[in-house]
């Protein structure tokens, strides 16, 4: 009997979750779930105009899992819409340590009237496609001399589990919105098509970057393992990245072109099972 009762409590420890609270001084209307809610790191320091909604919190619900950095994010976002706030600004992150598997993070929320200004980066998603105002980084025309436009992104994995090592491998792609520019001559949509693909080839190696964790049953604590293929996915992106480029003349080609949107279509079908974690 004893025996059974403690099996009983080590699955209540191992489905706990990271608890979410909120201090809410100005509530908002609740915003639609698809809404555009815009997360500025600790580091970020934008100045924010607009109603501070009240405070967010993701802390450790004591042996908590599927609490990776992403994953909270992704809570307090949902948190921030049901109270009507778009900016989320994070002012305190505690990294996962011997007290903790998980990252806790505290926050404050705003609703801004044009929450896009803010954004200093996008997370990959089918009804997303960038536009110029995307694009706030710098020319650099001394490292790219005949470039229209340059489309920073990249994607990476993040690690979660608990004193039981269940958890999660999380994965997100994203668009560097001050890494990523365009110059005045570049602003068309034949190039942005171009830009959008960059970003598009970028989805599909998270896509089978999951698929590869998941053929090699990755678990969670097996970070030397997950390095080791992720390394493996990221050189095969960056060859592609450049395949793209060079079979296109950066765009140049229109045929090639529109050859290279065909395939990345029919590739994103392909990996559709691995589009989310």
């Amino acid at each position: 009997m004893k025996r059974h009762l403690a099996c009983i409590t080590l699955l209540i420890l191992v489905s706990c979750s990271p608890k979410l609270k909120s201090t809410i001084l100005n509530p908002q209307p609740a915003l639609q779930n698809d809404e555009l809610v815009v997360v500025l790191r600790i580091n970020d320091d934008q100045n924010i105009e607009g109603v501070l909604v009240g405070e967010v919190k993701a802390t450790d619900g004591g042996f908590s899992s599927n609490c990776t950095y992403y994953e909270n994010i992704i809570n307090l976002k949902q948190l921030a819409r049901q109270n009507g706030a778009n900016v989320i600004k994070v002012t305190q992150h505690k990294t996962p340590d011997k007290w903790s598997s998980c990252h806790r993070l505290r926050a404050k929320i705003y609703k801004v009237d044009k929450p896009k200004t803010y954004e200093t980066e996008i997370v990959w998603t089918a009804d997303r496609k960038l536009t110029w105002d995307d694009f706030k980084g710098v020319p650099d025309r001394k490292a790219f001399p005949n470039t229209l436009a340059v489309t920073n992104s990249g994607f990476g994995f993040e690690t979660g589990f608990n004193a039981f090592k269940t958890g999660n491998l999380f994965v997100q792609a994203t668009f560097n919105n001050y890494g990523s520019w365009v110059i005045p001559k570049g602003r068309t949509d034949y190039v942005l098509r171009h830009e959008q693909i960059h970003f598009d080839l970028t989805e599909i190696y998270s896509r089978k970057l999951r698929k590869a964790f998941d053929e090699a049953k990755i678990k969670p604590h097996e970070g030397a393992r997950a390095k080791k293929i992720f390394d493996s996915i990221f050189e095969e992106l960056n060859k592609r990245q450049k395949k793209y480029d060079s079979e296109t003349k950066y765009g140049e080609k229109n045929a090639t072109q529109e050859y290279w949107e065909s395939v990345v279509e029919i590739e994103l079908i392909k990996y559709d099972l691995y589009k989310s974690n």
